[in-house]
């Protein structure tokens, strides 16, 4: 435990763990609660507040969400939030290890000099790091160039990576991801009339993991007997509920987003195809053959099939087209992190805490591509 700390943000759920490790150590969501009575300010004990799952069960506590959208928009929670994961999930003083922290692309370049002055001025780390999900999620695949398609929690991102280095002008997102799936889940459940109140979100989230798959063919899935797609989910009370074409209806919506929702968006397969419309022919044609599944809502059975059927269909006839998809893709950035942080030739691109005195939050620039 000497080594480097990997910590992956996400809008929901944070991953953290030790350099050169297959997976990440503990997996919090990023909730962090504040007791009023004890309000945490600067130079406070951050144990007065609670992370995670923890941070739910104190109703008089104020509830912040750090992170809208995969980008942090509250810094004095995500603070508490890293932290929080040293002193209690990790144990390890940030004083004794480096620190990778993940980011996604794109994010506002300001964030970058917050993050190194968080890091050297509030955790006091001896050595600091940023690099993009995208990237880091095609070093988890073992390549260095890929066409990311990362489908989270609350974004839906198509990032391309050459050669180490992502590129923002051919990069496309959506903000439709898996909590948008949990809230249709949630509308077909009412339909069927399983009303179920927003604190038994977690509920929603296990039906949707367990039960509900991508159909090869949507059209042709509805003409088949309920029967031979209904499956029942016991409830914690005891009852059960009855499935059948809502488990297809509901993921359907990364490749069909409703026109009744009122948003311009398109499915995952056509984001694919735009971003790698843009891209230069020489480019575009090993991209074809690197094109990378990541994210949690990307778990889905028959995704990875259905999104190269769909994929290939609006593509040049005779296009060689490789989708991967490994099974641990919901953490691929962190893993990324993980692999790239042991590395040898890497050890001399830490930002060390006497190159950020002397030349301060900039130097985040100069060093963090």
């Amino acid at each position: 435990r000497t080594g480097a700390v990997v910590i992956d943000m996400g809008t929901r759920s944070c991953r953290a763990g030790f350099s050169g490790q297959q997976t990440p150590a503990v997996e919090i969501n990023t909730l962090v609660s504040c007791p009023m009575a004890q309000p945490t300010g600067p130079g406070e004990d951050k144990s007065k507040a609670f992370t995670g799952e923890e941070a739910l069960l104190y109703p008089d506590a104020e509830i912040i969400d750090p992170m809208q959208n995969g980008i942090i928009n509250n810094w004095e929670a995500a603070t508490t939030l890293w932290q929080c994961l040293f002193d209690h999930e990790l144990r390890v003083l940030p004083e004794e290890h480096a620190l990778l922290i993940t980011e996604p692309q794109p994010s506002p370049t300001t964030h970058r000099e917050k993050m190194v002055e968080v890091v050297f001025e509030s955790l006091g780390s001896p050595g600091f790091f940023v690099a993009h999900q995208p990237v880091l999620s095609t070093y988890a695949y073992g390549r260095t160039s890929g066409l990311v398609v990362d489908v989270g929690y609350a974004v839906t991102r198509v990032v391309p990576v050459y050669e180490g280095y992502s590129l923002a002008y051919a990069t496309n997102k959506m903000d439709l991801a898996g909590s948008h799936l949990s809230w249709y889940l949630m509308t077909l459940l009412g339909d069927m009339g399983h009303m179920l109140s927003n604190n038994m979100a977690h509920l929603v989230e296990a039906i949707k993991h367990k039960c509900c798959y991508v159909a090869s063919n949507f059209e042709s899935e509805c003409q088949l007997p309920p029967s031979n797609c209904t499956l029942e989910f016991p409830l914690p009370d005891g009852q059960t509920i009855s499935f059948s074409k809502e488990r297809f209806q509901c993921p359907e919506v990364l490749f069909n987003p409703p026109p009744n929702w009122g948003i311009s968006y398109v499915g995952i397969h056509k984001m694919a195809q735009r971003s790698l419309e843009q891209l230069p022919e020489e480019i575009r044609s090993t991209l074809y053959k690197n094109i990378l599944l990541c994210g949690g809502s990307s778990l889905f059975k028959g995704l990875e099939r259905r999104f190269c059927s769909e994929l290939l269909q609006s593509l040049p006839t005779n296009t060689d087209v490789k989708v991967a998809a490994m099974p641990l893709r919901r953490y691929s950035a962190w893993m990324g992190g993980s692999i790239l942080t042991s590395l040898k030739s890497f050890q001399t691109w830490w930002i060390q805490r006497d190159e950020y005195d002397e030349e301060g939050p900039r130097i985040v620039h100069q060093r963090c591509y």
